[in-house]
């Protein structure tokens, strides 16, 4: 319990005075802050190596700031070149998609003997 905790501090002997008691509060008080204080440095500590580790992990981090812009044009070319591939894809496939469908319409209509509006 505390009681025992502040005999303990004081060697074994209660406190006599008010003043003796405070003074070994205050004491205790100080002993518990400096614990505290040092087990939060150490938390701060691991963290921070924790989120350096991490930092050092991201792609990219051992380039130059030169390198990295270098990347990033590369990157935007590439993904450049891939736009218009994939526009010259889609256009393709309208243009396929539309001569199926008048191939569709004039062989059913042949079929079922209408004449198509042209």
């Amino acid at each position: 319990s505390h009681a025992l905790e502040l005999v303990a501090k004081a060697g074994g002997k209660p406190p006599r005075t008010r003043e003796e008691y405070s003074k070994l509060l205050l004491k205790m008080e100080r002993e518990r802050d400096v614990a505290l204080v040092s087990s939060l440095a150490e938390e701060v500590l691991a963290k921070s190596s924790a989120v350096d580790e991490l930092v050092a992990k991201l792609p990219g981090m051992n380039r130059t700031k030169n390198g990295q812009m270098t990347r990033i044009k590369d990157l935007l070319n590439q993904n450049k070149v891939a736009a218009e591939a994939l526009e010259n894809a889609y256009a393709e496939a309208e243009s396929r998609r539309d001569e199926v469908r008048r191939v569709l319409s004039k062989v059913t209509c042949e079929a079922l003997g209408i004449e198509e509006e042209i």
